[in-house]
């Protein structure tokens, strides 16, 4: 045991760990702020620290993981100062056996990320670079920045809205004991420094999330798929797009993904693959990859298929009384286009502007990152819409959390 223990436990959003710090420093850079303060942990309410110190001291438990979804950037006051802070909504779930009864209570934490600035300079730097105001701060940014001769907004896509979906799957209790969630078991030290259980613990959270397939999903019928943006042999990819993985097992991500393809698609299946297969590799790379696929593909151009024969700019569909245009790039689609908009590129990193399915955009993001590594069936498409249209539904869905087979489930 460690002296100064928290009261409070910790959760570790280990895989979007780079991609939320990066986005705190590009944040700070934009807005000439220095001293941005990292994120390194979430602690949990009282609440919350009760749940699940109970839950990993129970025998038989079975929580996995902890949903974390984080966003930003929001402005607080500290006496007559301002700083920036993210919001992490933390959300308890059932154990995973039981995950069709659906998600438990939320609770909302506050990380500052920025230290305190003056009043007028902080709305300042928000005018300037299109953070949304409101009301009187609005009015009191505006004529300030007329005064300054600095009225004219600096749109930067860095300070564009932070909305990230992931998981923390290990928790430092109050007393300093690291409990790993997907193993169900508490790490020594060494253990919890160790590459081979980080990952054993990841293969642990994939099998439990249903981001890797360990049996055949495939349909009793012939069915059309979607899926994009697989970056096969891009390591990068796993930090900028929070991946299960190990930083930099580009081997391992390849695996797992050709293996929940074929476990998804069968022989007779056709798959729509709206881009970015790879990650600029060249043509024998390319072809390697493509034979160890199953299905009749379609094959959208993305902007790093350098080398993908066969390829088309677009592909459209009927179905279900709906028009459907699947392009790589949303921007791409023509002004004058009214039907549905099925797409890749955005992965997960524009969830606010393209999540897995917008009700009032009518658009459809199937990056494999948003979708659970799997390919998605056109029907599970069709029955959301038709639901959605029914009911009048105007809220997104996020993304698509998958599950063992019969289990499911959308966030």
């Amino acid at each position: 045991m460690q002296t100064n223990t928290p009261e409070y436990a910790i959760a570790n959003p280990l895989f979007a760990g780079w991609k939320l710090n990066d986005a705190i420093r590009e944040f700070g850079e934009t807005m000439h702020i220095t001293g941005t303060i990292p994120i390194t942990g979430i602690p949990l309410p009282d609440s919350f620290t009760h749940t699940i110190t109970h839950a990993v001291t129970s025998p038989g438990d079975e929580t996995r993981y902890l949903p974390v979804t984080i966003t930003g950037w929001n402005r607080i006051r500290r006496g007559c100062r301002f700083s920036f802070e993210l919001r992490a909504t933390l959300e308890e779930r059932p154990p995973i056996s039981s995950r069709t009864t659906g998600s438990g209570p939320a609770a909302s934490v506050c990380l500052p990320i920025t230290p305190p600035g003056g009043y007028l300079a902080t709305l300042l730097k928000m005018h300037r670079h299109n953070i949304p105001l409101t009301g009187m701060d609005a009015h009191i940014a505006g004529a300030f920045a007329k005064v300054t001769h600095r009225g004219k907004t600096q749109k930067h896509h860095r300070c564009r809205p932070l909305l990230l979906a992931t998981d923390a799957t290990r928790i430092i209790l109050p007393e300093n004991d690291i409990y790993d969630l997907p193993l169900g078991r508490s790490l020594t030290e060494t253990e919890a420094a160790s590459e081979t259980v980080l990952r054993e613990s990841h293969t642990a959270y994939r099998r439990a999330r249903g981001y890797e397939c360990t049996g055949p999903f495939c349909t009793a019928a012939p069915e059309t798929f979607l899926t994009a943006d697989l970056h096969l042999g891009h390591r990068d990819a796993i930090r900028y797009y929070c991946r299960p993985f190990l930083p930099e097992d580009s081997t391992t991500m390849d695996r797992v993904l050709i293996s929940n393809w074929n476990h998804t698609v069968g022989p007779e299946d056709h798959v729509i693959f709206a881009g970015d297969f790879t990650y600029k590799a060249d043509g024998e790379q390319t072809d390697a990859y493509r034979s160890m696929l199953n299905g009749t593909i379609t094959w959208i151009e993305g902007n790093h298929d350098t080398c993908l024969r066969d390829t088309v700019a677009s592909h459209t569909l009927t179905a279900d009384g709906h028009s459907f245009l699947v392009v790589h790039n949303p921007k791409h689609v023509p002004a004058t286009y009214r039907g549905w908009v099925i797409h890749g590129h955005t992965h997960n990193a524009r969830l606010s502007d393209y999540p897995f399915i917008s009700f009032t955009n009518r658009t459809v993001n199937i990056s494999t990152d948003v979708t659970g590594y799997r390919p998605v069936p056109l029907t599970e498409i069709l029955t959301l819409i038709r639901e959605g249209e029914r009911t009048g539904r105007t809220r997104p869905i996020l993304t698509r959390a998958v599950s063992p087979p019969g289990t499911d489930t959308l966030l």
